[in-house]
């Protein structure tokens, strides 16, 4: 892993999600006659923002199937804190007597084992199973091991990686996957702890048996390479325990019938992450640069902006509050709104991870013919406003977002929104210390409301706040 850089500007946390004090019903026009999921738990349904048109995926879960309450914390708190592309987002939280909700991110294209099931019926009736070709196999594996390796990178093992466990960002061919449901993740630098069993033609052995660290996803990664290119797993049996049986022997095979089509390097990338010895797995990051994926992956359409730098130093030029409201902005915009800005930050990206370096950045700006500034060490390090040493997803679509973008009346007023848990009209210190977790009367609080109270009366007002976006902007809010 390339080394991290010590940011020197403001930081601040970018987990805005929190437990909202309202009802659901108060917030949210609920979409009850079609489900967009459903199961033991509860189910997820469309749900729009009453105030802000926002739509989003609401996972409904019935309290009394929620058995550890801390278990539970644990699964929001991991989601709230994860920022990559290819995870999925969670907004906030409302609970009632009977229910807890999670507001999430909305994905329309299905399950990823939906569309397995498609491609496998394609080819019904041909001489080998088959499910997607090379290239779509590979593309859907840069995504998903990109993903894993920004979780292990941020010490955090999923336990739960299947197909139904991966959502399709919309319908279109080539849209992006998305990871959900972190109910069994843990931190994986933690001691060895015990749970109930996955899916077992998914799991490892050793998670089988309740001890394993972040290389049991590398090997449910293998297991869903397999599928996508064949349709059918590589363990298999007429009952749970005969699948069972063949995951702890660890011995799987490339029929002929269907794999003599298949290349090498593919066979190769599958039986590497199925190594059955985890010590000698290679890890989600590794395997990234293998070079099946480097041959098939489809690249990212498109070109680095020739603008980048100057929306990267127009960035530093805000307020810390201005800044906050960007980041925030930038989470609660739809992926098909950040398109091109998703674009430029995935060829800025070669690795994989999810997160930039100063590196990327510099080759990223080199290859494109567009001239390094002399202090782009000094703009980087004011980037990194969370302060983890790297450019993460959510900072460099915060600062390259253009005004057009951010300046937007619906756009100011969800955010705005965020910032006024209680609705009234206005941002208090004390919401404003709660969305950050500071200290309402400490002197950060103190100082980013007084760059924007232009009446003194100590609060932000909606007005106050859209003319602190607007500060330095030649476009006015619409």
């Amino acid at each position: 892993m390339p080394p991290k850089f010590v940011s020197d500007g403001v930081h601040f946390k970018h987990s805005f999600c929190s437990l909202n004090s309202g009802k659901l019903d108060e917030f949210y026009k609920m979409e009850t006659k079609t489900k967009l999921g459903e199961g033991s738990y509860g189910s997820v349904s469309k749900g729009k923002h009453k105030s802000t048109n926002a739509v989003r995926a609401i996972k409904a879960i019935d309290r009394t199937k929620i058995a550890d309450g801390e278990r539970f914390q644990t699964e929001v708190d991991i989601q709230s804190a994860l920022d990559h592309p290819n995870i999925v987002k969670l907004y906030e939280v409302f609970l009632d007597a009977k229910k807890v909700y999670l507001v999430m991110e909305l994905c329309t294209g299905g399950e990823l084992f939906d569309r397995i099931l498609e491609e496998a019926e394609k080819h019904e009736g041909s001489d080998a199973a088959r499910a997607f070709d090379e290239r779509g196999a590979a593309t859907y594996m840069q995504q998903i091991l990109g993903a894993m390796s920004y979780l292990h990178n941020n010490n955090f093992v999923h336990r739960d990686i299947k197909p139904e466990n991966f959502l399709l960002q919309n319908r279109d061919v080539d849209a992006q996957i998305k990871v959900i449901d972190f109910g069994l993740a843990k931190q994986h630098k933690a001691p060895a702890f015990s749970s109930r069993p996955l899916l077992p033609a998914i799991s490892e052995c050793p998670v089988l048996q309740g001890c394993y660290d972040e290389k049991c996803d590398v090997w449910s990664c293998g297991v869903i390479c397999y599928i996508l290119l064949c349709g059918y797993p590589p363990f298999y049996g007429d009952q749970d325990p005969d699948i069972l049986r063949m995951v702890k022997k660890g011995n799987f095979t490339f029929p002929p019938e269907d794999w003599d089509d298949v290349s090498a390097e593919a066979k190769e990338c599958i039986s590497l992450m199925l190594t059955f010895n985890a010590d000698k797995r290679p890890t989600a990051a590794k395997m990234l640069e293998h070079r099946w994926l480097d041959k098939n992956a489809e690249l990212p359409k498109g070109k680095v902006a020739k603008d980048l730098c100057k929306h990267l130093r127009k960035f530093n030029e805000g307020s810390r509050m201005k800044k906050v409201a960007l980041t925030l902005i930038a989470q609660q915009l739809k992926d098909e709104d950040l398109e091109q800005l998703r674009t430029t930050f995935l060829l800025l990206d070669k690795n994989k991870d999810g997160t930039l370096t100063i590196e990327e950045i510099q080759n990223g700006i080199k290859d494109s013919a567009i001239e390094i500034p002399a202090d782009l060490i000094e703009i980087m390090k004011n980037l990194d406003t969370d302060g983890s040493g790297n450019i993460d997803y959510t900072e460099f679509i915060a600062a390259t977002l253009n005004q057009k973008q951010y300046l937007k009346r619906d756009v100011l007023w969800s955010a705005f929104r965020v910032f006024d848990k209680d609705g009234d009209g206005t941002i208090t210190k004390q919401e404003l210390g709660s969305i950050l977790k500071e200290q309402a009367d400490g002197e950060v609080i103190m100082n980013m409301v007084q760059e924007v109270d232009l009446d003194g009366d100590g609060q932000i007002s909606f007005d106050e706040f859209v003319k602190m976006m607007e500060k330095g902007s030649d476009i006015v809010a619409k």
